[in-house]
């Protein structure tokens, strides 16, 4: 069994994502995050 903190697994994601735009990286993290736990805009 691994396990993360997640600084480690957040900084992955940002590093894996540097070469996005600012707009394709909120609707990676953002957006996504917003339609799976249904948050209101």
């Amino acid at each position: 069994k691994v396990s993360y903190s997640y600084t480690v697994i957040y900084n992955a994601f940002k590093r894996l994502s540097a070469g996005y735009a600012a707009s394709e990286r909120a609707a990676l993290f953002h957006d996504t995050a917003a339609r799976v736990y249904r948050l209101a805009p």
